[in-house]
């Protein structure tokens, strides 16, 4: 009983951490796919669908199929228990370091673990997230337009925007890359990244060293760490810039190979697999 009063005393007091905006857009967008499904599944059993012909053809568990055709409205997620986080105790100094000017999530992660936090960047990182995202609020609506608009686009967009021509991009797509280069280390990411792209297509490998050094020298680790992969790997390197050959063809058809392969595990053995294999050739 002790240790039961004295748990729930601590769900009770301790807050809930916030989420950053971009967890929130993500569990916006999250919800809005599972009502999408819990509006399709309803459907189909309207129409006389069974519960396991409603998985199948949607390709979802029956348990769901089930909870959604008996919940009477749409069945939201709970709310996560209050706990405590491990970087609680350090909330004070990290707002008197952020008012100093400090904002590098790495340099303020390595200060906490000199005094004792036994946490992850992650926690860290998500801190300094929640401090932008306030600090975007204050600053006025204007910002906190343009931040909605990058948080709804998809992770893989954003990784577009660096590969593609500055001149083929859409208004929307240029303001949102003019809100990331804002940061000192996008911009320089973005420069590379850009380089790299006009190498490629000149198929121009002269440059080549100096771009691996100065990725070296940006000092964003994963920059880094990709220039280090690419010098263990020169010699392809090299012959990816200079030669016309691809093995795009090849994957396709192992991609191919496998997809059919997976669609008929556990029900045939090789003589089928060879048969469909030729089929679909």
């Amino acid at each position: 009983m002790p240790e039961e009063a004295s748990r729930d005393s601590r769900l009770t007091t301790s807050p809930r951490q916030k989420r950053t905006s971009g967890e929130r857009a993500r569990s916006a967008g999250s919800r809005k796919r599972r009502l999408a499904l819990y509006q399709q599944v309803n459907e189909l059993y309207q129409h006389g669908g069974s519960i396991l012909g409603i998985a199948r053809q949607l390709q979802i568990g029956h348990q769901t199929v089930r909870k959604f055709v008996r919940s009477p409205s749409f069945p939201e997620w709970g709310k996560p228990a209050r706990t405590k986080s491990a970087i609680d105790p350090y909330r004070a100094y990290l707002r008197e370091r952020w008012q100093q000017g400090c904002h590098t999530t790495s340099q303020l992660w390595h200060e906490l673990q000199e005094r004792g936090f036994s946490g992850s960047w992650m926690m860290v990182y998500r801190w300094v997230q929640l401090q932008q995202d306030e600090g975007a609020g204050i600053a006025g609506k204007p910002q906190q337009n343009k931040n909605t608009t990058v948080n709804k686009m998809a992770p893989r967009h954003l990784a577009w925007l660096f590969l593609n021509d500055p001149g083929h991009l859409e208004k929307q797509e240029e303001q949102a890359l003019s809100l990331l280069q804002q940061a000192p280390n996008i911009e320089v990411a973005y420069g590379l990244t850009q380089q790299f792209v006009a190498m490629l297509k000149e198929r121009n490998a002269q440059r080549l060293d100096a771009w691996l050094r100065d990725c070296q020298q940006s000092g964003i680790s994963d920059l880094v760490t990709f220039a280090q992969g690419l010098e263990k790997e020169s010699s392809a390197l090299h012959a990816a810039f200079t030669l016309p050959y691809s093995n795009g063809p090849v994957e396709g058809k192992i991609n191919k190979l496998k997809y059919i392969k997976r669609s008929m595990y556990g029900r045939a053995g090789f003589p089928l697999l060879r048969q469909r294999v030729l089929k679909a050739a």
